[in-house]
């Protein structure tokens, strides 16, 4: 022992270890001494940069890692980071004018680039590879008009009268096109025509907007009871023990009577609780919908909700390709009981199918539908959906 009484010799610490972070401080300060030589430099600067960073990167890394898992790999590539990057919104305008190597690029063809399959209309349109082009169509010859001899008694009554030209408008589904009445348009399941904004069609469904995706899916917002929507299957925001105590439930408790409350009754005798986040899926009984989906969604109290209402999305979309489904319908799922703000629910809702579609190889669902009815709900899709990046 030293006979002085001196202190003790402390040990050495790094300016990271001292501020919390990993990233080094040390090397934060050399590199703005370097290229910030004419301002003077706190000494918070590098302290306050290496956190930022490393925030940073440990986003990158965690939106990363789950693209990773959505394409069940266990190790993250440039390809994974470069979807982590594309997909955030913050992240994508921070870094637009970074190029990741190997990591490839967004999945996107313009539509002028993919030709019409049949009837091409212009002749300068490009056609997918091995077609060949719609042969031209003669236009039918008119008819001759019946002549009346004027003279004859008779003549006054054998005149015809034209008819007034009714309106009809064309809709294609699969492929056929088909006629309907009073210019309105039929929503069908699967269909993959350009719809139009704004019309009406015979079960009450206003169509507000559509958008398509990258890989030919759609997402149409609808304005009518979403119980009597023609898809293969609709979305029943509900908790842990089936309840049917909202809007929706209350409907198709209504409209499905006994044996839909008894195919409820034997899903849960079966299978238990719902977790939190899961969905379990079930026959629908007296409407349109073949199935019916049931989403235990997260409330806006609990921890992490916008992660936990995105999973629920994905497992309602996962549950769907496992039945091979074409059509799904979602109400205005968390604004509800759940407690989100309907804008932040939708934002998240909408961003979800677009990330499910973009991690999976192949996908069933070709029409996904937003059944809203009041008008707040409406225009906030209807915003959102037109933001969103295909």
């Amino acid at each position: 022992m030293s006979g002085r009484g001196g202190k003790k010799k402390q040990k050495i610490m790094s300016r990271s270890a001292r501020s919390g972070v990993l990233f080094p401080v040390a090397r934060m300060l050399r590199y703005l001494k370097r290229d910030t030589h004419h301002f003077r430099i706190g000494a918070g600067a590098p302290v306050y940069m290496a956190a930022v960073i490393e925030y940073l990167t440990a986003e990158i890394l965690e939106l990363a890692g789950n693209a990773a898992r959505d394409n069940r790999k266990g190790r993250v590539t440039p390809r994974h980071i470069l979807l982590a990057v594309a997909n955030d919104e913050e992240l994508h305008l921070l870094l637009k004018h970074v190029t990741i190597a190997s990591g490839g690029v967004l999945p996107k063809i313009l539509p002028e680039l993919i030709g019409r399959k049949k009837g091409n209309k212009f002749p300068n349109t490009l056609l997918p590879l091995g077609s060949k082009p719609a042969a031209a169509v003669a236009p039918p010859k008119p008819k001759k008009a019946k002549v009346v001899d004027s003279s004859s008694p008779s003549s006054s009554a054998k005149v015809a009268k034209k008819p007034s030209p009714k309106k009809l408008s064309v809709v294609s589904v699969k492929g056929k096109p088909s006629k309907v009445k009073g210019g309105k348009v039929k929503v069908n399941a699967g269909d993959s025509t350009n719809t139009k904004i704004g019309t009406t069609d015979a079960s009450g469904f206003t169509i507000l907007s559509e958008k398509k995706l990258f890989l030919g899916q759609k997402m149409t917002v609808l304005q009518g009871d979403i119980v009597k929507m023609t898809a293969d299957a609709i979305v029943h925001p509900t908790n842990s023990t089936y309840h049917m105590g909202g809007e929706v439930g209350q409907a198709m408790e209504k409209a499905g009577g006994k044996e839909f409350r008894q195919e409820i009754d034997n899903l849960q005798t079966a299978h238990g609780p719902i977790d939190t986040a899961g969905a379990m899926i079930s026959q629908g009984f007296h409407f349109p919908a073949k199935y019916v989906i049931h989403c235990n969604g997260p409330t806006w109290k609990m921890d992490n909700p916008q992660q936990l209402l995105e999973k629920a999305v994905k497992n309602c979309l996962t549950l769907a390709d496992e039945k091979n489904l074409k059509s799904l319908a979602f109400p205005s799922v968390g604004s509800g009981r759940a407690g989100f703000p309907k804008q932040t629910a939708a934002q998240i809702i909408l961003r979800a199918i677009s990330n499910y579609f973009m991690t999976v190889m192949t996908s069933s669902l070709k029409q996904i539908y937003f059944v809203l009815y009041d008008m707040e709900s409406i225009g906030i899709y209807t915003s959102e959906l037109a933001r969103l990046d295909s």
